[in-house]
């Protein structure tokens, strides 16, 4: 066998190893989070696309079976990966639900040509897929050969779809990421690592493998080969897949501290309800303008829970708390988590994220004219869970960083 051939076959075991590896530790973990099973199928899809040069080499008996669900396969990759983005920002544990349905068209549409091309005589079979070969079909009755031609047609189609598919999804995942950063400060004071930033650099890791998957399918469908972009393709997936293995089987729902509080639940609806049911957080994926729509909240029950606020914060230092949280602050003042948010963005302008910050670099302020401590010792006594945290939320409510203000005595 030819250097490159042993170079593509070696980098090819290694990524078809990490997939399967991966895919079972995230099955396993499925059992009691679900979001963690639309990974696993993706990692599954990916394998079953790339793995014709292992199967060349080491099982070439079960090579044309493997070739022939490669398209569901590859169609399944990316509605399975948007499923996965979605239950790590779901405001409730994730479950598979009847509108999910309509991502699995594609792959369904695939896997029901796959089920019509096993069925095709064995010959015909070989010579289509194996040798990629249409001569044979000259043999075969008009009526019957026509519909062969149909099904290469759709397929190319497909293949083409599955281009636009992963722009699609690509598209829908930053979408939901900025949303859910968003929702995010509206229940944490410290979100630096629920942000979940390894997903957005892993996009531009995707984009790069997408882009060279891409153009090897079509050049594979044009019938022109091409080693070069094949080596490229393998190195650039096996990097892309160690990448998402490594933090897919570390990175939790952002929102999955709350799913299990005591004195916290979720509707039918999927909002965030407390013991007392008429009151509630409304669900991350709700639009801003519907929030309140129903809320019984007052102008004098806003200016106390302001009160309260204030209270918690100046006089309590509830601030002080690394991980304080939306629900936390409600149980300590003994009110509605949904209330306070709408006091902190219709009454006080803000969000809870903003709002506890600005508190901690009040106190950061002081500490910095009055104290020599250390930047990182004044940042963790202040609240924040680290220094690039303290940095970005000084700057933007003082417009200098903390060493620019101890120079200026402001």
């Amino acid at each position: 066998m030819p250097a490159a051939d042993l170079n593509l076959l070696a980098i090819n075991i290694a990524t078809l190893s990490v997939l399967f590896f991966s895919a079972n530790l995230l099955v396993v973990r499925a059992d009691k989070n679900h979001t963690y099973f639309p990974l696993a199928l993706s990692f599954i899809g990916v394998a079953i696309v790339i793995c014709q040069p292992s199967l060349k080499a080491l099982a070439p008996a079960l090579q044309l079976s493997t070739l022939t669900l490669a398209l569901p396969a590859l169609l399944l990759i990316a509605p399975c990966f948007w499923l996965y983005a979605k239950g790590l920002t779901h405001n409730a544990p994730w479950r598979f639900e009847k509108a999910d349905a309509r991502h699995l068209v594609l792959p369904g549409l695939g896997l029901l040509i796959s089920l019509i091309t096993f069925l095709l005589p064995a010959e015909i079979h070989y010579n289509l897929l194996g040798k990629g070969d249409m001569a044979i079909l000259e043999q075969t009755p008009a009526l019957f050969r026509n519909f062969i031609y149909g099904l290469l047609i759709t397929t190319f189609v497909l293949v083409l779809g599955w281009i636009a598919q992963s722009a699609f999804y690509l598209i829908k995942i930053i979408k939901r990421l900025q949303h859910y950063r968003t929702q995010l400060k509206q229940v944490f004071a410290s979100t630096e690592t629920k942000e979940i930033r390894w997903l957005s650099g892993l996009l531009l890791f995707i984009g790069i493998a997408w882009a060279f998957a891409a153009i090897n399918l079509l050049l594979d469908n044009l019938f022109i080969t091409s080693e070069y972009i094949q080596d490229i393709f393998q190195s650039v997936l096996l990097i892309t897949v160690c990448f998402v293995a490594t933090w897919g089987l570390r990175q939790k729902p952002g929102f999955e501290e709350l799913f299990s509080t005591e004195a916290m639940g979720f509707d039918q609806e999927g909002s965030l309800v407390t013991n007392n049911k008429s009151n509630h957080v409304e669900s991350p994926d709700t639009a801003d303008s519907e929030k309140y729509k129903r809320s019984a909240l007052t102008i004098e029950m806003a200016e106390n829970i302001a009160q309260k606020l204030e209270a918690a914060m100046t006089s309590e230092q509830l601030y002080l708390d690394a991980n304080l949280s939306l629900p936390k602050l409600a149980k300590h003042i003994h009110t509605s988590p949904n209330y306070i948010s709408q006091t902190l963005n219709e009454n006080l302008a803000t969000n809870f994220f903003d709002y506890v910050n600005h508190k901690r670099i009040v106190a950061a302020q002081k500490l910095l004219l009055e104290s020599e401590l250390t930047v990182l010792d004044i940042a963790m006594q202040v609240g924040f869970n680290s220094k690039s945290a303290f940095y970005s939320a000084f700057k933007k409510h003082t417009r200098y960083t903390p060493s620019e203000f101890k120079k200026r005595g402001i």
